[in-house]
C-alpha cells in the first residue's frame, strides 16, 4: 500500500519497471509519447522473445502483472507467465492501494509493452495509432530522448515535437477563498455590511462555511492536472493553516493587491473579486478559474480547456436562463445572467440562453481585459457591490463566455460533469456513485441554502466523500511530501 502516489506518479513507477528490465536484459526500446496517463514503450518484433523472456525472468517474484492488448486477447495473469502468450501487445503493472482503499491504481496506470514491425524499407510500423500516424519511415527514426519524472529514455525525434494541435502555452489556476470561520473576518464583514442582508437565495452563511473543499480541490489538481503551472489563491487577509505558502507552485494574493479600486474594499461580494482576477501580477494569460467547490474527477489535458489555437472552450450547461427583463424577485445569480444578457445584446445584438456548467472556467487576462475597458461602467460598478446585488455582473461564469462565444475567442466544448446538491439527501447517492465509478471528469459540491440535511450531516459527508475520493497529500500541504 502507498499513500503518497498519484495516477501520474504510478504510471512512472510501472514504465521504469519496465525500462529497468529491458535496460539490464540489453533489449533496446522506444519510449512512445502518448496523451494518455499510462505510458507505451515500444520493441521491435523480432526481439519480442527477448524481452517477454527478461520480463518473467526478472518479475518472477514481483507483485507485477500483465495483461495482453487488443481484440480476442485472452485473460491477463502475472508477468511470470507472459512467455508463452500469443502474438499481442502487453500492459504490465504493479497495483498500488492507498492505505483507506478507496483509490487503487492497477492496469489503468500500466506499462504497455508494444512490438513493432520493422518494415522492408527500414521503417517502423507500430501496433496502434501514435502521434506521428502507425507508419515512421527510416529517414523519421532519429534517436533522441523523453524525460518522465526527471529520467531520460531513449525515443525519437519526432516524439519530442510540440505539435500544431496541442496546446503549448503556460495554464494557471486562480481560486478565492474565504474562512466564513475566521472570527477577524467576520468582525470585519459585519462592520462593513452593517444592516444590509444578503438575497435569501444566495446561499447566506453556506457560501462562506468552509469544509476543507480548498484542501481536496488542490489535490485533484495535482493528480489530475500536474501540467498546471502555478497556483494563485485570493483571499482577504486569509491563509490556509495546512498551506505551505513557501511552495514554488503555490502564491496568496490579497484582495488589496488586484482591486484597482482601493475604495471597493472591503468587499464581500464574489461578482465583485471576479471582476479583478485579470490583475494579478504574473499571472498566465491563459488560467482556470475554480471555486474552492469545483474538483477534477479524473486525468484531464489543457486542450480539454483550451483549443491549440488558444481560444478557450466554455461548457454550456442545459440550464436555460430566463427571458425577460430583470426581476426584484430574480436570485442575484439570474439577475446577473439577465445583466449580462443585456450587454451582450447591446454589443451584438445576439441573445443568451444558456448558462454554464459549474467546472472550472477557463479564461485569458488579454479577453478580460478588453471586457473591462469595453463594460468600464458595468465593470466598476460591479467591483463596488460588496455584497451581492440585483445589478452585478458574472463575469467569469457567465459573461466572459458569451463574449467570447461573439468575437471568436471561445469555442463551446463539452465535458461530464456532476453538480452535487450537498444540502439534500437525493445528493447522497450521486455522491456514492462518483467514488465508485469515478467517471466525470469533474464534479461540483453544491452547498445551497435550503435542504434537508444539517450542517454537521453536510460536514459528515463532505469529509467522508472528500477524503476517500482524494486521499493524496499534495506537495503544498505544510505536512506533505516534496514532490516537486
Amino acid at each position: 500500500m502507498r499513500g503518497d502516489l498519484g495516477p501520474h506518479d504510478v504510471a512512472r513507477l510501472n514504465l521504469e519497471t519496465v525500462s529497468d528490465v529491458l535496460d539490464a536484459a540489453g533489449v533496446p526500446y522506444l519510449l512512445v509519447r502518448d496523451p494518455e496517463v499510462r505510458h507505451r514503450i515500444a520493441v521491435r518484433r523480432e526481439r519480442r522473445a527477448d524481452a517477454l523472456a527478461a520480463i518473467a525472468r526478472a518479475l518472477a517474484d514481483a507483485p507485477v502483472y500483465a495483461e495482453p492488448i487488443g481484440r480476442g486477447a485472452p485473460p491477463g495473469g502475472h508477468a511470470r507467465d507472459v512467455t508463452g502468450w500469443p502474438d499481442h501487445d502487453i500492459r504490465l503493472y504493479r497495483p498500488v492501494t492507498q492505505p483507506s482503499e478507496a483509490l487503487r491504481f492497477a492496469a489503468d496506470c500500466g506499462c504497455d509493452l508494444e512490438f513493432w514491425e520493422s518494415t522492408p524499407a527500414g521503417g517502423l510500423r507500430a501496433t496502434r495509432p501514435t502521434l506521428v500516424g502507425r507508419d515512421i519511415p527510416a529517414s523519421a527514426l532519429e534517436p533522441a530522448e523523453l524525460a518522465v519524472g526527471g529520467r531520460r529514455h531513449p525515443s525519437l525525434a519526432v516524439f519530442t515535437q510540440t505539435f500544431t494541435d496541442e496546446p503549448d502555452f503556460p495554464v494557471d489556476a486562480v481560486y478565492t477563498w474565504v474562512d466564513g470561520a475566521d472570527p477577524a473576518w467576520r468582525e470585519r464583514r459585519a462592520a462593513a455590511l452593517g444592516e444590509r442582508v444578503p438575497h435569501p437565495a444566495d446561499g447566506g452563511e453556506s457560501r462562506y462555511r468552509s469544509r476543507d473543499e480548498l484542501r481536496y480541490s488542490l489535490r485533484s489538481l495535482a493528480m489530475y492536472a500536474p501540467w498546471v503551472r502555478r497556483i494563485w489563491i485570493v483571499t482577504d487577509r486569509q491563509v490556509p493553516a495546512w498551506l505551505n505558502i513557501g511552495h514554488p507552485r503555490i502564491a496568496v494574493v490579497d484582495h488589496r493587491d488586484v482591486f484597482t479600486d482601493a475604495d471597493a474594499l472591503p468587499t464581500y461580494n464574489s461578482h465583485a473579486i471576479e471582476t479583478q482576477l485579470h490583475h494579478i501580477d504574473g499571472l498566465s494569460e491563459h488560467f482556470l478559474y475554480l471555486n474552492d467547490d469545483f474538483f477534477l474527477g479524473r486525468p484531464l489535458t489543457p486542450g480539454r480547456f483550451f483549443h491549440p489555437a488558444g481560444l478557450t472552450r466554455c461548457f454550456p450547461s442545459p440550464t436555460a436562463i430566463p427571458q425577460g427583463p430583470r426581476d426584484d424577485r430574480d436570485p442575484t445569480w439570474i439577475a446577473a445572467a439577465k445583466n449580462n444578457r443585456e450587454l451582450i445584446r447591446r454589443a451584438f445584438g445576439r441573445g443568451t440562453v444558456h448558462a454554464f456548467k459549474h467546472a472550472p472556467y477557463a479564461l485569458r487576462r488579454s479577453v478580460l481585459d478588453e471586457l473591462e475597458r469595453r463594460f468600464a461602467a458595468e465593470f466598476a460598478a460591479t467591483a463596488r457591490s460588496r455584497i451581492r446585488s440585483g445589478r452585478d455582473l458574472s463575469v467569469v461564469s457567465s459573461l466572459y463566455h458569451h463574449y467570447g462565444l461573439c468575437t471568436g475567442q471561445a469555442v463551446a466544448g463539452e465535458l461530464s460533469a456532476d453538480t452535487v446538491p450537498l444540502s439534500r439527501g437525493s445528493g447522497l447517492p450521486t455522491l456514492a456513485r462518483l467514488l465508485e465509478a469515478r467517471d466525470r471528469e469533474v464534479f461540483c459540491l453544491n452547498d445551497m441554502a435550503s435542504g434537508d440535511l444539517t450542517e454537521e450531516q453536510k460536514d459528515e459527508a463532505a469529509a467522508g466523500f472528500l477524503e476517500r475520493y482524494f486521499p493524496v497529500t499534495a506537495p503544498w500541504e505544510a505536512a506533505g511530501p516534496d514532490r516537486t
